[in-house]
């Protein structure tokens, strides 16, 4: 609209207004939310986010917050007001999360708000509406093809061009699936990409984007010192018992009650603001939320699990020891020994194949304990053969795919035993050598879990002094994390361990301590020297 803005009728200010601020135009219409009327008592903390117009953010939450809300409400205002001309993509984990919120959330929201359903059209379809001038697609993000055998793809996705993209439980997407959703805003000159949801791992996904972002908190003015305290990073010194026992929001300062309502969002790293604006906020601040209830349950979890109070209750980023090494594990397992160039062996050695192969030799020291020798990257197999030769190794386990032609090769030119690997996820117990193919199928979690405990396990393993090398080992090792898989299909759960980035070095370690069952100790080869030493020195007259 363009003019003097002092110049303008009331009716015209009023639409400029609408136009501008997403909260005046809710709260002007009086939004309805299943039968009741939006207000801002108990919701002070999403004024901000219905005003932010940054084209990147992010927000990791505790469970019913409600920032899907307040993304749903941004994303239907800039269809009115013409801020999406091609259209927005809202992505939900799967195709069911898309029809349960069509049915149960956004058919509603139009059906109870005329001033939002008289620009709805198209209202019969669960995953696309016309709003305005511009499609809104709801999605799931789930894979509906393979090409070329390993690359994921969706012909949903990759048919639309749009302004907005909203990736509501970033945690829990296909990750081929959310880089295919971030280039349908590649012809956009919006390109708004808002990425919400309840963390998991520590690190990964919705977590390692707020890492990156500016790292906003609300944070709570104290009505007594004036000192401001958030809830969120001063957990669980921000709550205090009372002596009968309840609990109540307290500010580290005083020690004085706190009210939720009384705060502003700070930003840790303002100047990241222009990349990627992040918000965290948890139950902690929701007044709909007994901190007695939260505290009770961090203190004493259920079935003794922290995992679902401190993802979906404070929105933090979490997973169990066991469940993920860490680079401290891996260097405690350090000695002082540098990376050898050779060995006289016998070793063995893993090799994880990809663009490169990452090699892991060592030597076994005892029946439980390992020493690795040599970390490597190369560039072919003819270089993983002169390794091979310079360490006498003996045995080696070799990922099968996605080289199954080249790993086969290498068996049959080598005087040595070689084994492919083939992991298999549904299968449990045993790990099955394939003696007559060279091929070995085992569980991938259960010998990711064989590793694990083999780093974390003092005495068991040790690895070289730390260098270069080593540190890129270190991060490797710890880009897996297992997690409680749920089938969307079956309902069935399995623990799986999840990619959180690149972790070559971890399955090449998985591989060599495969190829460890068939090396004799360093005591074993000791004793069979000194005994063909001793047959060499017997002569005629020693009989």
């Amino acid at each position: 609209m363009g003019g003097d803005v002092n110049e303008l009728s009331a009716e015209q200010l009023l639409s400029y207004i609408h136009a501008n601020s997403c909260f005046h135009w809710i709260t002007d219409n009086k939004l309805q939310l299943s039968s009741n009327e939006w207000t801002l008592k108990g919701h002070e903390y999403q004024v901000a986010w219905l005003e932010e117009d940054a084209i990147e953010q992010c927000f990791i939450k505790g469970a019913q917050i409600g920032a899907s809300e307040c993304n749903v409400l941004k994303t239907l205002h800039g269809h009115v007001f013409g801020r999406y001309p091609q259209g927005s993509l809202y992505l939900f984990p799967t195709r069911d999360d898309v029809k349960d919120f069509s049915k149960a959330r956004f058919d509603p929201l139009i059906e109870q708000n005329p001033f939002i359903g008289a620009f709805v059209r198209n209202t019969d379809s669960q995953n696309i509406k016309r709003i305005g001038k511009g499609f809104l697609y709801l999605r799931g993000a789930r894979s509906t093809k393979t090409v070329g055998g390993s690359k994921k793809s969706s012909s949903q996705l990759k048919s639309i061009s749009v302004d907005r993209v909203v990736f509501d439980e970033f945690d829990e997407m296909d990750e081929a699936m959310i880089e295919l959703a971030q280039y349908r805003v590649a012809h956009s000159r919006v390109k708004e990409l808002i990425y919400l949801g309840t963390p998991t791992i520590p690190d990964y996904g919705i977590d390692a984007k707020y890492q990156n972002s500016d790292q906003r908190v609300w944070m709570l003015e104290c009505p007594s010192c004036g000192k401001e305290t958030s809830l969120d990073l001063e957990f669980p010194n921000s709550l205090r018992r009372r002596i009968d026992g309840s609990v109540y929001r307290a500010c580290v300062h005083c020690h004085s009650e706190l009210h939720p309502s009384k705060g502003r969002w700070v930003a840790q790293y303002p100047s990241r603001s222009k990349d990627l604006v992040g918000w965290w906020i948890s139950q902690l601040n929701s007044v709909y939320v007994d901190p007695t209830h939260i505290l009770n349950k961090y203190e004493d979890p259920p079935y003794g699990d922290l995992s679902e109070v401190m993802n979906s209750t404070l929105g933090r980023a979490y997973i169990p020891a066991e469940n993920r090494l860490t680079i401290q594990d891996i260097y405690a397992c350090c000695g002082n020994d540098p990376m050898a160039t050779k060995h006289e062996g016998p070793c063995f050695m893993g090799v994880d194949v990809g663009a490169i192969l990452h090699v892991v030799i060592g030597i076994r020291k005892t029946r439980n304990s390992l020493k690795i020798l040599k970390l490597a990257r190369v560039d072919s197999f003819n270089d993983l053969h002169d390794l091979a030769r310079d360490f006498n190794v003996r045995s080696a386990v070799i990922d099968l795919f996605p080289e199954k032609r080249k790993v086969v090769e290498f068996q049959r030119n080598e005087n040595f035993s070689v084994f492919g690997c083939n992991y298999v996820e549904t299968k449990t117990g045993d790990i099955a050598w394939d003696e007559r193919e060279h091929i070995i199928k085992g569980n991938r979690t259960e010998i990711c879990d064989m590793t694990h405990d083999l780093v974390a396990t003092s005495g068991r393993l040790e690895l070289p002094r730390r260098n270069m090398e080593v540190d890129q080992f270190a991060k490797e090792c710890c880009n897996i994390a297992k997690v409680l898989d749920e089938d969307p299909n079956t309902g069935s759960r399995m623990f799986r361990y999840k990619k959180l980035g690149a972790d070559h070095y971890r399955h090449a370690l998985n591989y060599a301590l495969l190829a460890s069952e068939r090396i004799g100790t360093i005591s074993d080869k000791n004793i069979i020297s000194k005994y063909f030493a001793k047959r060499r020195r017997r002569t005629w007259l020693s009989v």
